[in-house]
């Protein structure tokens, strides 16, 4: 599917979904969870039309806790070495990447704890220009 069969006004889409890992361990040798936590956190800071959701793993063990950004027409993003603390720089994240053409967030835009936690970029699924380039 070429850009232009998107919707029209190029954002990522509703609902935006913020998956979080339940089953990372804060370290190898603690049986502590940060994702419950997590969950919880981002539900308090972001709107009711932001889905939050627990998810069994996201296969990047080494960087717990791992938490996934995505969206229908979006990008998907994929964190890590989040705790709790770091709710509110997802949801700033989300605002940004909600306004943002195919939920592009630039990396400068970007809280720094995501800066750093950033494992892949993803684009959508349905968009792939003939050159690969970014919107």
């Amino acid at each position: 599917m070429a850009a232009s069969e998107f919707d029209n006004d190029l954002k990522p889409g509703s609902p935006v979904i913020v998956s979080v890992c339940v089953t990372c361990k804060a370290a190898q040798d603690t049986e502590v969870r940060h994702g419950p936590a997590l969950i919880d956190a981002l539900r308090a800071a972001l709107a009711d039309d932001v889905t939050v959701r627990p998810v069994q793993c996201l296969g990047v063990c080494k960087r717990p806790t791992t938490v996934a950004v995505s969206g229908a027409q979006g990008f998907t993003f994929v964190f890590g070495d989040l705790t709790p603390v770091a709710a509110g720089d997802i949801a700033s994240f989300v605002q940004s990447y909600r306004a943002a053409d195919y939920g592009f967030v630039p990396w400068r835009q970007r809280p720094e704890v995501l800066r750093r936690g950033l494992v892949a970029r993803l684009p959508p699924a349905a968009w792939s220009p003939e050159d690969g380039s970014s919107p």
